[in-house]
């Protein structure tokens, strides 16, 4: 294995002395110490989750007892939130600081007296909009004021930079119906920002208790990362960066695929349909081919559709070509960032988005990372950026 994962605007290197701690409100609790965690991020529909186990020093135990054995403050009061924080540094580094990998709250709790361990579940703050169900309807705002006042009404704080304006009498008054919480596909706050994240063009994910709404992030060298590959001919073995690398191509998606789009105004009584396919967008079919994949968004516009359509096409074609693997542990490296891959002389090298990364630490393990990578900007199928 080589020198493993570096990031080209950096000079990184492997971690030596991984060290780990988990913040309980802001604080270490010395009755309950890290044994292992592992960290889910994605770029999916999803919250990142954590789950951890910790060893219980009943020694240290203080006398208002566990810090996760709350009770309600009153008759009737529901539980507080409990601000979990995981941070990592290299110990063998002079001067290292604790970078924050995870911020989130407690889902779950399971005690293990016997062994005294803790096994703790947890989600980013996205779960705050995913477990908030939609009772509003919002007059005269834009997408982005509207993914503002539920972030804001979540207690959260939002960092949106959506640039879409308003979109009319029919959004206005068949939002407001879309949003009742028992007739409707948008039965949370998250449904419905994330549906109107994806209009827009947009991103929408946690960063620790603020929830940033943002345009897709393209290719930097700030944030691209490089995955060491050098194969020297058949005499030698491969040299990489990652164990267990794997490349998998979907060849029902590498035979065609068409996205159709369609939205209507029940007001005006008009419909309006939009097609993608590898040679680009149409308002009308193409020559039928490939396989056909239809999505029906009541209330967008063209200019909706036409940006969807593409955003959809993308993210299906995405599955046609991957690349999964394990390395050497990278604080640094998360999704939404991109890796470089080159000298694999296949249709697989090229700048790919990093679309998952599962992160795992223990004292006998060490600190490694399974990451997934496509190609989710793809200008035709099954192309990548060079």
């Amino acid at each position: 294995m080589s020198a493993g994962l570096n990031a080209p605007a950096s000079t990184q290197p492997i971690w030596r002395m991984p060290r780990a701690r988990v913040l309980v409100n802001g604080a270490e609790r010395a009755e309950t110490g890290l044994e292992q965690f592992t960290l889910t991020r994605t770029r999916y529909s999803r919250a990142d989750t954590l789950d951890m186990t910790l060893a219980v020093d009943r020694a240290r135990i203080p006398p208002g007892g566990l810090w996760f054995d709350l009770q309600p403050a009153g008759q009737g009061a529901t539980l507080p939130d409990i601000d979990i924080t995981v941070q990592m540094r290299d110990a063998a580094r002079d001067g290292a600081q604790w970078v924050t990998m995870f911020r989130g709250i407690v889902d779950h709790v399971g005690l293990s007296p016997a062994a005294t361990s803790v096994q703790v579940q947890c989600r980013d703050y996205l779960a705050k909009l995913l477990d908030m169900r939609v009772r509003d309807g919002w007059m005269n705002m834009t997408g982005a004021d509207v993914v503002r006042a539920m972030v804001t009404a979540a207690g959260l704080t939002p960092d949106v930079t959506m640039t879409d304006a308003m979109v009319g009498q029919f959004w206005q008054v068949e939002h407001k119906r879309a949003s009742a919480a028992t007739h409707s596909r948008f039965q949370t706050a998250f449904d419905l920002a994330r549906t109107m994240a994806t209009m827009a063009g947009c991103d929408l994910y946690a960063d620790g208790a603020t929830i940033v709404c943002a345009p897709y992030p393209t290719a930097t060298a700030a944030n691209t990362h490089v995955l060491d590959y050098a194969d020297t001919g058949p005499g030698s073995p491969v040299a990489m960066g990652a164990y267990g690398l794997h490349f998998t191509r979907d060849y029902q998606v590498g035979r065609g695929v068409v996205v159709h789009v369609m939205s209507w105004d029940s007001r005006q009584r008009t419909r309006v349909e939009y097609y993608w396919s590898a040679g680009g967008g149409s308002a009308v079919p193409g020559d039928g081919t490939g396989t056909l994949h239809s999505f029906a968004l009541p209330g967008a516009r063209l200019d909706d559709l036409k940006r969807i359509a593409r955003q959809k096409y993308n993210q299906i074609t995405a599955h046609a070509r991957t690349i999964t693997g394990t390395i050497p542990g990278c604080v640094t490296l998360a999704p939404r960032d991109f890796m470089r891959l080159s000298g694999t002389n296949t249709t697989w090298d090229g700048t790919l988005d990093v679309d998952a990364v599962t992160s795992s630490f223990s004292w006998q393990g060490g600190f490694a990372q399974h990451v997934t990578l496509r190609a989710r900007n793809t200008l035709q199928e099954g192309e990548t950026d060079g």
